[in-house]
This record gives C-alpha cells, structure tokens and sequence, in this order.
C-alpha cells in the first residue's frame, strides 16, 4: 500500500501536524507499507528527499497569503506520485481540498484528517475563513471518502462537520509515551536556563493571538509564588512583553526557541502547564498530552473538546479570557502538593490512552476499510 500524505510543511518545520503525519508515516514504514509526502518547496531546499524511509516532494510555492503557500502545481505532483491512498491534513486552502480533489477524480480513497475549521486572526483573513467554511469546506468534507476529527466535541461544535456528524471517525493526536514520561532525567535543564527550584508554570508554543498567552502573562499578576517559564517565538512577542512592561509583572522568563529535545524535562520540572486558547484555533491541544505524559497538571481554558482530552482528575479548567480565574487556579496547584501528586498520577495514566501506536493502529484499520 502506498499512503501519500499532504500539507504544507514537513522535514522543514517542526509543528503539531508535522510530528503527526511522522509518527504516522513511521508505523505505516514498519507496517511494510510505502509513504510519500507533498508539501511546499523553501527556496534553496531540493525538490525530493528521503528521510528515515519517508518519500518527501516538494513543490513550489509562488507566494504565502493567510500563513498558506499557494502552490499552482500541487495537483499535478500529487498525480505524478499516484498513491494508492490520499491523506489530507488541514484545513488548508489550496492544499488539503486539491488533494480531495485529485482523490474524488481519480477515484482514490482519501481520509480527511479534519484538524481545525478555516480561520484566520485579520478581518479580511475571517472573512476568506468565513467564505472558505461556506463553499469549499462542505464540498472537501463530502468528498472525502473518511473525515477524522480530534474529537467529539469539537466536530459537534464545527460550522461544518456538524453537517457531517456520520462520517466522522475520531482520531486523536498521539504522544510518544516513552520520550515523554514522569521518569525523565532532569539533568541541567535548570542550570542552563537558570530557572527557579520550585514553582514553576509553563507555556511552550508559538506567539499567536489564539493561543493566548496574554491572558496567561496577565494572570501572573495575581500568582503570589510562582514564575512563568514560556518557550517559543512569534509575531506577538513585542505586544507580549509591553504588556509585561506596562503591568510590571517581574515573574515572567523568556526561554525563547528550545531544542524540541528539552521539552520532556521542561515539563518534568515544571508544577503545572497552562493551555490558555481563546479561539477553536487550538482544537486539540497536543502541549498539554505531553506535559500529561510526564505527570504534569494541566490547566486549560474551558472548550468542550480540551475538557475530552484533559478531564477533571488531571488539571483544572477556567474561563477562556479571565486571567483572574486563571491566576486562581495557578495558585491552587502551585499551593496544595497533595492535589498536585493527585493530578500528576492521573494525567500520566490519561496520555497513556493516547500512544502513538495505538492512533496509528486505528488510522490503519481505516486505510485498510478504504481498500477492501
């Protein structure tokens, strides 16, 4: 069977979707299966590689609107791959309903790995989302042969899977559980970083208006013992520490981009991790699965579809935008040690439900209905 996988980025970049489709295409390897990957070309970068067994082509792109490369030759590289099964990863304009499209044409099965609706952060970028969700969406949505959701809850509450509900299979994103658990060796991930010995909230992540991390940086105002340690980058950043200028809040550090070897032991180390989204942008939450894989409590901004991920015994919830509710709960795992080793224990044996092996085994089981 040869699976070809299709986004935007891959070996190149290294976000939640990518670490997906490369789990995936691992086990399908080892399940003596061919895999292929078309995404966009950088400039500079060969048009084919192969890494670790995976066939990576790339495409180029002519320009980048709303974050999405448009690439005019993506049908046809699909086509000249000719996979056996096509696996679209979006919402993607241009990308994700192309690759449905060349599947429904040539009569190839497809699975629609439905990761978040069409959105975008600028009123002209809505506004295309808007659209995009009307007309082209419904149409990728009832082509595709399987259409994936992280979740229940957030298919539910979709402007568009709504419609859909019985075609809809729930996959969850994974973590590797091995890499990620409560045994990790801390080693001088302290020292390297000077980060306190104790109390510890953190935040790992891109710098984007969803992910609101403004509201967590408000809310450490009102954390009476505790520092924030966040790792990322992003286009907020120079907004980000105005604010934190502004209110002088002084318990705030700034890792920056981490190597993503550390972040098992940034987690390790940290007393709770916060997942604060404002927007259904964050429909899944793949931070907190592997702070929880390492024992860590989670708190989260209260989506239907983050409470099916992170249940009450692991962490605690709070209104999305209230900084003051968030601080609060800060302070309670940040103070009560017995409440923290509860959750800690309970958040492991949670992520346990999601291993690699067994996400994958089930996007198997699908690949395999689709061709017999």
């Amino acid at each position: 069977m040869h699976i070809c996988h299709c986004f935007k980025d891959f070996s190149l970049t290294e976000g939640g979707i990518e670490r997906y489709i490369r789990y995936l295409a691992n086990e399908s390897i080892r399940a003596g299966h061919k895999v292929s990957v078309v995404v966009s070309r950088p400039p500079g970068s060969p048009c084919r590689d192969i890494s670790d067994g995976i066939e990576e082509i790339r495409t180029r792109s002519l320009f980048t609107i709303f974050k999405v490369p448009i690439m005019p030759a993506y049908y046809r590289c699909l086509a000249s791959v000719n996979p056996d099964i096509v696996h679209a990863h979006g919402t993607l304009p241009g990308v994700s309903d192309i690759a449905i499209m060349y599947a429904a044409r040539n009569n190839k099965p497809c699975v629609f790995d439905y990761q978040f609706d069409g959105n975008a952060e600028s009123a002209i970028g809505s506004l295309f989302a808007a659209v995009y969700n009307r007309f082209i969406n419904p149409f990728a949505v009832s082509s595709a042969s399987i259409v994936t959701a992280t979740s229940i809850s957030y298919a539910e509450t979709s402007p568009v899977l709504k419609h859909y509900l019985s075609k809809i299979e729930v996959v969850p994103n994974g973590v590797d559980l091995e890499r990620f658990n409560p045994s990790v060796e801390e080693g001088h991930i302290r020292e390297k970083y000077q980060l306190p010995a104790e109390n510890i909230v953190f935040f790992a992540g891109r710098f984007v208006k969803y992910k609101g991390l403004e509201y967590l940086i408000r809310a450490m105002k009102y954390v009476k013992a505790g520092t924030l340690v966040i790792a990322g980058k992003g286009q907020e950043e120079q907004h980000l520490k105005r604010i934190i200028e502004e209110q002088n809040i002084t318990n705030i550090r700034f890792l920056g981009l981490i190597p993503h070897e550390e972040l098992p032991q940034l987690y390790k180390i940290s007393d709770t991790y916060v997942l604060p989204p404002i927007t259904r942008g964050e429909n899944f939450g793949i931070s907190a699965l592997e702070a929880m894989a390492c024992g860590t409590p989670v708190i989260f901004s209260d989506f239907p579809w983050l409470r099916e991920l992170v249940t009450d015994e692991c962490g605690i919830s709070f209104k999305p935008r209230d900084s003051v509710m968030l601080a609060d709960a800060i302070n309670t795992i940040l103070t009560d040690s017995s409440l923290r080793e509860k959750m800690s224990q309970a958040a492991r044996k949670n992520a346990e439900q999601y291993s690699w092996e067994r996400i994958a085994q089930k996007v198997m089981h699908l690949y395999g209905e689709l061709l017999h």
